[in-house]
């Protein structure tokens, strides 16, 4: 598979992982990330690395059943030491509404690590 669409992959389980029940360890979560790494979330507010290592610990645990589907997963575009990549993403928890978001995310490659460089979330109609 694609190392850029099975790091999407990979890192959704461990934040399903964390979420649902704080199985996952944040510092190997965050080494995932470049160091100056930026987010754009659903909502539009521009956050960076530290950010999201804080939420990651903030809701470790805190959704019990938590389940997150992944979807189109397409590589916009691809070079030698990066990716562009298109997801759907769905968390389903018990009891609520399903929350979908469409995200793109731009990669780095440095080395043989793959690196969460920039995400831009969009909540879906």
């Amino acid at each position: 598979m694609n190392p850029y669409l099975q790091e999407v992959i990979d890192l959704h389980e461990q934040i399903e992982a964390l979420f649902r029940s704080g199985e996952a360890q944040v510092e190997g979560m965050v080494e995932r990330f470049h160091p100056d790494f930026s987010m754009i979330t659903p909502s539009g507010v521009e956050v960076g690395l530290q950010d999201v290592a804080v939420l990651f610990a903030q809701r470790a645990g805190s959704q019990p059943g938590l389940s997150i589907e992944l979807t189109e997963l397409q590589a916009l575009a691809q070079w030698p030491d990066g990716a562009l990549i298109r997801y759907r993403e769905t968390h389903r928890r018990p009891g609520q509404d399903a929350t979908t978001r469409i995200s793109t995310a731009l990669f780095s490659l440095q080395g043989d690590q793959v690196l969460w460089r920039h995400l831009h979330e969009t909540w879906a109609a």
